[in-house]
C-alpha cells in the first residue's frame, strides 16, 4: 500500500533543514552510497529506482540481503551529470556531500533544485557547518541509519515497511550489544583506499558504529569526521589487532594487492595484525552508511570472535535473532 497516495508533498528534516518534497516520487537517482541503496531497497524502494551507481558485482550482495530485483534497475558509470539525471527524468536524487553532493561535476542539492529536481542528502554526510570543506557527520552513524529508514518510508509511502526495517534493525543491534566484550577491545582499522595515505573512518562515519557493536574500537574514533585521509605513519602507530580490508568488488585482484600494500610497508608488515594475517574482507557496500551495516557489524563480530579477540557470544551471527 502506498501510504503517500493522496498526498501532494511531505515536509522531512534532512540535515537539520526542514525541506518540503514533491510527491508522488517515481524516478530515484540513488548515488554515492552502495549501503543506502541497500536502505532503500529495505524500506521498498526497489519500484521507484530509475537508476543507481553500484557496481554491478555488488549486485548479489545487496540481493543476499534484500531480494532479487537490483540487478534490473540501470546502473549508471562515470561522472554524473545533470544531464545523466534529466536523462532519467529523475524526481529525487539521493545523494551524500562526501560524494556527488560535493559538486565536482556540478550537480549539488541548489542546482537540482534549480532545475525542479528534489535532493535527499544522506544523513551521515551531513555537514557541520556550511563551509564547503566542513567536516561531516552531525548524528551517531545508527541515529543516522534511522533517519534516513524513516525518511524514506514517508518519501516512498511505505511508512509500514520503514517500522518494520527499524524493528528488525533496534532487534539486531542489541543482540549484539548483549555479545561480552573482551577485557581490552581490540582495535580495529578500516582499508578503504589509498596508496600515498590510506583513505580510512573516522568516528563519525558508519565503519566507527559498525566497529563499536562488533566488540572492537576503531583506531580513528576520536577524529571528528566521517572518511578522511590518514598517513602510513599515523596508521602505524595505531596498532591495530584486526584490518578490515574494504571489498570493492571491482576485479580479482584488488582485495589481494591491499593486502600486499600493508605487507610491503615498513612499520606496517611487523604488527601483530600483519604477522598473524588478522584481515576481515568484507564489501564495502556493507560499510558506507546503510541498512547493510548491521550485516557488516554481524559479520566483523564473528570475525573478532574467531580471531580469539573477544569472549565466545555462543551466536550463530549468520541468523536472524528470534522474534
Amino acid at each position: 500500500m502506498d501510504e503517500a497516495a493522496d498526498k501532494t508533498s511531505v515536509t522531512l528534516e534532512n540535515c537539520g533543514t526542514e525541506s518540503t518534497f514533491q510527491l508522488p516520487i517515481e524516478n530515484v537517482v540513488a548515488t554515492s552510497n552502495a549501503a543506502n541503496i541497500g536502505t532503500i531497497l529495505r524500506v521498498g524502494g526497489l519500484d521507484r529506482l530509475a537508476a543507481v551507481v553500484l557496481n554491478t558485482n555488488n549486485d548479489a550482495v545487496m540481493e543476499s540481503m534484500f531480494g532479487p530485483g537490483i540487478a534490473d534497475v540501470p546502473h549508471l558509470d562515470g561522472t554524473i551529470t545533470m544531464e545523466t539525471i534529466l536523462g532519467k527524468q529523475a524526481d529525487l536524487v539521493v545523494g551524500s556531500y562526501s560524494g556527488l553532493f560535493k559538486g565536482a561535476s556540478g550537480v549539488t542539492p541548489e542546482s537540482l533544485q534549480s532545475n525542479n529536481i528534489d535532493a535527499y542528502v544522506i544523513s551521515d554526510s551531513c555537514r557541520q557547518s556550511a563551509a564547503a570543506d566542513s567536516a561531516l557527520g552531525t548524528m551517531g552513524p545508527w541515529d543516522a541509519l534511522r533517519a534516513d529508514v524513516t525518511n524514506y518510508g514517508k518519501l516512498f509511502g511505505t511508512e509500514d515497511t520503514a517500522a518494520e526495517a527499524l524493528t528488525e534493525l533496534d532487534s539486531r543491534l542489541a543482540r549484539l550489544e548483549s555479545a561480552p566484550d573482551a577485557a581490552d577491545k581490540p582495535k580495529v582499522l578500516i582499508y578503504d583506499s589509498g596508496e600515498e595515505d590510506l583513505y580510512t573512518s573516522g568516528g563519525n562515519g558508519a565503519p566507527n558504529g559498525i566497529i563499536d557493536v562488533a566488540g572492537g574500537t576503531n583506531v580513528f574514533a576520536d577524529v571528528d569526521n566521517t572518511w578522511f585521509k590518514a598517513s602510513w605513519e599515523t596508521v602505524a602507530k595505531s596498532e591495530p589487532d584486526v584490518i578490515v580490508i574494504m571489498d570493492y568488488k571491482k576485479s580479482a585482484d584488488e582485495v589481494q594487492g591491499k593486502i600486499d600494500a600493508i605487507k610491503s610497508r615498513e612499520g606496517l608488515r611487523d604488527l601483530d595484525a600483519v604477522k598473524q594475517n588478522r584481515f576481515v574482507v568484507l564489501p564495502l557496500a556493507m560499510f558506507t552508511s546503510g541498512f547493510p551495516n548491521v550485516y557488516g557489524a554481524e559479520e566483523l563480530r564473528a570475525k573478532i570472535e574467531e580471531f580469539g579477540l573477544a569472549p565466545s557470544s555462543g551466536i550463530d551471527w549468520t541468523t536472524a535473532p528470534s522474534a
